[in-house]
């Protein structure tokens, strides 16, 4: 008998243990089946989102509730359901970036309270259970906070929109635009040099220069002799 007794105990052991090790609760399965994509928030007040990709709402929010029940989860729905714990709120939601995903939303207690607003949530969860979990004070304490759930960057939307980056154009040479104003500048000839005065200036206006070249046929000055005397000191 009591060989018997040491197999009896050593099996109920070993089936408590495999039940004990099958069994995990919302957040850790969460968290081991699916890629963390953000942080929102910090210590007891904070937000983790995961994406669930290839699964619909529904698909992933039961999967989650197969592991853990909670104490109440909204109706079926293709865009938003919500699973509520003691202590967390699951927000599972359509991914906007793409939507044969879905964006498994783990919210702490004081997270929820503080950006949900209660009027949107008493939509998915009865009012009795949120005043258990999330506190009487907080349907009274609201600021209108208009949050329905975590929304990707713009940067990773996934859109498919990309900046495009400008093509360099070559540089082109501007046309030298004329102008209505007068001003005057030297006139040169190859045969005839100008003189040096104001009278050589030719304007821009049009006018005809009114300097006089000098005649090929003028004279150079002559220079006169002066005749004298001087006597040598001795």
């Amino acid at each position: 008998m009591s060989r018997l007794n040491r197999w009896v105990s050593w099996i109920a052991c070993t089936v408590i243990f495999t039940l004990l090790v099958g069994c995990t609760d919302a957040g850790s399965y969460v968290k081991e089946t699916y890629p963390l994509v953000d942080v929102q928030g910090t210590g007891k007040n904070t937000a983790k989102v995961y994406v669930a990709e290839g699964k619909n709402v529904p698909t992933a929010a039961k999967e989650i509730a197969s592991k853990e029940k909670p104490q109440e989860i909204s109706k079926e729905s293709t865009d938003q359901m919500f699973l509520v714990y003691k202590d967390k709120i699951v927000n599972v939601h359509k991914d906007p970036s793409n939507e044969s995903n879905s964006l498994v939303e783990m919210d702490t207690v004081e997270y929820a309270k503080e950006h949900y607003d209660s009027s949107f949530l008493q939509g998915y969860i009865t009012a009795s259970l949120l005043q258990s979990v999330l506190g009487g004070g907080w349907f009274n304490s609201r600021n209108g906070n208009d949050y329905r759930g975590y929304t990707p960057p713009a940067s990773s939307s996934g859109s498919g929109q990309r900046t495009q980056t400008p093509t360099p154009t070559s540089p082109t040479t501007k046309t030298p635009t004329t102008s209505d104003r007068q001003g005057s500048f030297g006139s040169g000839s190859s045969k005839t040099t100008t003189p040096p005065s104001s009278s050589g200036v030719r304007k821009s206006d049009g006018s005809t220069p009114t300097y006089k070249a000098p005649s090929s046929g003028s004279s150079k000055p002559s220079t006169g002799s002066r005749s004298g005397s001087f006597t040598k000191r001795k």
